[in-house]
């Protein structure tokens, strides 16, 4: 699989739909702020248009996008992150330097995860934190729904991460794993009736889905078995 991620499919998705993207990146600044408050550098791999960096309004902000989300930001969001147009492993950063270092459904992406996690490990200060989230493979929709579960993506994702294949490989590389959690649907975002309230106004059909789909989404994340899971490693 060799993918061009320099003009990625999706980059008009993110950037019409900001609202709903700064919804699910609040949910993950929340879990992250119990392990790490106020950190001073903050790097987001794949960062995107930068609405997760936005959230960290006190910390100097550095994000490596090689799409052209990268190039489609506002003026002033551009100059505020210091975003480098790259591959992550082609990126040239700063080492011994991060107090966080953000991946969010983008580690299932690379071509070689342990060569991506010991390098975020060399990028990381002491005590630095790792946040990472995925599609959880070990999860209630992929185990019902086999090669036919939506986050499968066999053209896009070259691994499928469950819980312990990820602690096996995060661990592997010298991280202390502090804390793991699995999410669906609704419950990805940290306000879920906003979601709802959003999507009713402008997106009857998946206001439709989130409906229908809701036991499912409460069923799956009290499980702990949700379509995506998060974690949260020391160095």
């Amino acid at each position: 699989m060799d993918i061009d991620y320099t003009n990625y499919h999706r980059d008009k998705e993110y950037l019409e739909n900001e609202k709903l993207f700064q919804n699910i990146f609040k949910k993950r600044y929340k879990i992250i702020s119990r392990f790490t408050k106020n950190p001073r550098t903050v790097l987001d791999i794949g960062c995107s248009n930068g609405i997760f960096l936005d959230l960290y309004k006190k910390s100097e902000t550095w994000g490596v996008e090689p799409s052209g989300s990268g190039y489609m930001m506002k003026d002033i969001r551009y100059t505020k992150h210091k975003i480098i147009h790259s591959y992550f492993e082609k990126a040239k950063l700063p080492q011994n330097y991060f107090d966080l270092v953000i991946m969010n459904h983008i580690l299932e992406h690379v071509k070689d995860a342990e060569i991506v996690l010991a390098k975020i490990y060399r990028l990381l200060k002491k005590d630095g934190i790792l946040f990472i989230d995925v599609p959880n493979a070990g999860g209630l929709g992929s185990k019902l729904l086999g090669d036919k579960w939506p986050y499968r993506l066999p053209n896009e994702h070259t691994y499928q991460f469950t819980k312990e294949s990820l602690s096996k490989l995060v661990s592997g590389t010298g991280f202390n794993i502090l804390h793991w959690e699995s999410r669906s649907g609704i419950f990805e975002f940290t306000n879920p009736i906003l979601d709802i309230w959003q999507s009713l106004t402008g997106f009857k059909k998946r206001f439709i889905i989130n409906i229908l789909a809701s036991p499912y989404h409460l069923v799956s994340t009290a499980l702990q078995m949700g379509d995506s899971m998060s974690f949260v490693a020391k160095k």
